[in-house]
């Protein structure tokens, strides 16, 4: 527990820092004002399509839990991915929404630990190598990125390598995938395009946002790399849920690009407000695993009672 505490005590520290830092940087009356603009259906479009991004996650959770002999449903996949966000916002510092999923599983179905941590840790590191992969596409429209490059290397060099680096990164993760977790070979193709497809779900939030917001269209780009890259900031735990990281990131690019500092937070803010309020479906849902025969699909509870009403 001291443990815990002073991991609790160093990230809500860092927490404040991070907060201080952004409120130094704004103007809150402007950000309220960007926020109060954004059309309603704007919203409810940005809500749904972020949903529907975590939906895509939990399927791909579940494919992996099924490499591991863990039987779920799509319905329970789904409601337990729920309850995970639900706990990663009510229990930012502690055990969090893995550790929940890892031990409700483990208590539900006698399941070996080891068996539940790897797909939890693999699904979360398939999801940051789909947002590198997207950081690696945009890469390629930013004139910062092969400027700073080419003072290194030849300009041929950097073009090339910068359009084949999605590539090259889909091929490395395939290669580690397969040496690391052979289990997984059989899923890697599908799993990747699932994380892919999260990524590209919450892009297309942000992008109705900036549209909500009447951001110019050819600036999308700039703030998509900068989600996606503070996207992965957010993964460190050195702040409570991640409360700070993401605005930290938006505003330190915005010293760099034509990114505009309130535009930045007034993203960041109603992105977190979306997947808090997402997250709340997870205090509600009633979870019903059970174990499952794995060659028949049938719930062992259930048969229990078929028998005994043949007998």
């Amino acid at each position: 527990m001291k443990k815990l505490n002073w991991k609790l005590f160093l990230k809500a520290i860092f927490t404040i820092l991070a907060i201080g830092f952004v409120l130094s940087k704004i103007d809150l009356s402007e950000v309220g004002g960007r926020l109060a603009d954004i059309p309603v259906f704007i919203s409810i479009s940005a809500f749904l399509i972020f949903n529907i991004s975590k939906i895509t996650n939990a399927v791909r959770l579940n494919i992996f839990f099924r490499q591991e002999g863990v039987i779920l449903s799509e319905l329970e996949s789904w409601k337990l991915y729920y309850k995970g966000m639900f706990y990663n916002f009510l229990l930012p510092g502690g055990i969090g929404g893995d550790g929940y999923k890892g031990y409700y599983l483990h208590r539900q179905l006698q399941t070996p630990v080891k068996n539940l941590v790897r797909p939890i840790l693999w699904d979360r590191i398939t999801g940051a190598v789909g947002i590198v992969f997207l950081i690696l596409v945009l890469a390629n429209f930013q004139p910062l990125i092969p400027a700073y490059l080419e003072t290194w290397v030849n300009a041929v060099v950097v073009k090339i390598f910068l359009a084949s680096s999605p590539l090259l990164l889909y091929v490395a993760g395939w290669i580690a995938s397969n040496i690391i977790l052979p289990t997984y070979k059989r899923v890697f193709h599908s799993t990747t395009m699932l994380s892919l497809l999260n990524q590209v779900l919450q892009g297309v939030v942000i992008a109705l946002l900036l549209y909500g917001m009447q951001v110019p269209l050819s600036l999308y780009d700039e703030y998509l790399m900068v989600f996606f890259a503070s996207s992965l900031a957010t993964i460190l735990p050195i702040t409570l849920g991640g409360v700070g990281i993401r605005e930290f990131v938006f505003l330190e690019a915005a010293q760099v690009s034509d990114i505009e500092p309130n535009n930045a937070v007034a993203l960041s803010v109603l992105f977190f407000a979306i997947a808090a309020i997402s997250s709340l479906v997870g205090s509600i849902v009633k979870l019903n695993v059970k174990p499952v025969d794995q060659k028949t699909g049938d719930n062992f509870e259930s048969a229990g009672k078929n028998m005994s009403e043949v007998s």
